[in-house]
């Protein structure tokens, strides 16, 4: 009889631990990739609707992208849970089924095994699709796995598509591109006047592409997530500067903690992942990507997380023209104005004597003039962590 009970207990435990393995009732998920959106512009924007899904879903503002910050590898990392050195995605001409690269294993289409091949394997009658404003994304897709595979001219027409799209077919998943953000990025310079107003316009698009999950009558079974490829310094990317390889991430919707901030390090591939933890579906073993389990009710923050020093958002040398001022000329005299990274509090302390400045170094309190051919040093600081140097070569003609 003892035994029994014991064997009883047991089945018990074994049950709530399965019912633990993922979120519940989640039916629907749709993932909006706003191209070229740096955390820093993210926190510099007014966005009421991404604000809202923030507030009452669960969020991180430290995503780390993949090398190089450029569009097709950090896509493709994210549909094919792991990164370039196992996809070959190195750079914008990569396409998926060109089999020009030994994955480490392959479909009988020639190409390594992404999210929405996972999904149509293990849910054959899944509505799936992808729509986007960049034409190269759809070198990342195979058409075959897809009901819905169609790019658009502008940004608020994608939008809109993928609004009439999710009222008519209720997608179980959909990948959507939103491009204009990277465009004004390029153009006007990343974190000029111009980038963040276009932040504050997508917002408009992206509630757009809300307002429709809740007129399809889906938004208590659908998972939303917001991500990006990668952010932008001056008027490019590709680099490995902090405003590059750091993006915000969104989890709104079905199962998902209220205001809560992640504190779980999160990369580009591990986005796979978190689709098929959420449809409650099995990842490949050859994905690296992890599931963002911390995002969900009932799912606590990894106990190996690591606790130490910080690693800070660098600030940034004022440029009227947001071209990088890492080496100028000037005749008399040329005045040095260092800008603190957005969303961050502490000290940004410099030097001019061509030294790594510390926690000793002068304090930053306002513009400076130099007479001289000068190298300007610069770091945030503040009591958790510091900023890599940033650095300005000031030279006299």
């Amino acid at each position: 009889m003892k035994q029994i009970f014991v064997v009883i207990i047991c089945c018990g435990l074994l049950s709530c631990s399965q019912q633990k393995q993922f979120p519940k009732g989640i039916e629907h998920v749709v993932v909006i990739g706003l191209d070229g959106l740096s955390s820093t512009g993210f926190h510099a924007a007014t966005k009421p609707c991404m604000d809202s899904l923030m507030h009452q879903g669960a969020y991180n503002y430290k995503v780390r992208c993949i090398l190089p910050s450029v569009s097709t590898p950090n896509w493709n990392a994210m549909l094919c849970g792991a990164g370039p050195e196992i996809t070959g995605a190195v750079n914008n001409s990569w396409k998926a089924q060109d089999f020009s690269f030994p994955y480490p294993v392959m479909s009988q289409s020639h190409s390594f095994p992404n999210i929405f091949r996972i999904i149509r394997e293990q849910k054959p009658d899944a509505e799936l699709g992808a729509i986007y404003q960049w034409n190269g994304f759809h070198n990342l897709l195979e058409d075959e796995l897809l009901n819905m595979s169609k790019t658009y001219p502008t940004q608020l027409e994608t939008a809109q598509k993928s609004a009439e799209y999710i009222l008519d077919k209720k997608p179980n998943f959909l990948f959507i591109q939103l491009d204009d953000i990277d465009h004004e990025g390029h153009s006007a310079g990343h974190m000029s006047s111009k980038y963040v107003d276009f932040i504050e316009e997508t917002d408009g698009h992206v509630k757009l592409i809300v307002d429709a999950i809740r007129k399809a009558g889906i938004a208590d079974k659908t998972l939303i997530i917001i991500v990006s490829d990668h952010g932008g310094i001056f008027h490019g990317h590709g680099g490995n500067t902090y405003d590059e390889l750091t993006t915000p991430i969104i989890f709104a919707g079905k199962g998902v903690k209220n205001n809560y901030l992640i504190k779980q390090q999160i990369y580009k591939y591990d986005l796979a992942a978190d689709v098929v933890f959420a449809l409650g579906l099995k990842a490949p073993q050859v994905w690296v990507g992890r599931p963002t389990r911390p995002a969900y009710q009932g799912f606590d923050e990894p106990d190996n997380l690591w606790q130490d020093l910080d690693v800070l958002p660098s600030p940034r040398y004022a440029s009227e023209n947001y071209t990088s001022p890492f080496s100028g000329t000037f005749g008399d005299e040329a005045t040095v104005t260092i800008l603190p990274p957005e969303g961050t509090k502490g000290e940004i302390r410099y030097t001019t004597d061509e030294s790594v400045p510390n926690r000793t170094s002068p304090v930053y309190t306002g513009p400076f003039t130099v007479n001289t051919t000068t190298v300007v040093n610069a770091k945030m600081f503040n009591e958790s962590g510091e900023s890599v140097k940033v650095t300005a070569t000031y030279i006299k003609q």
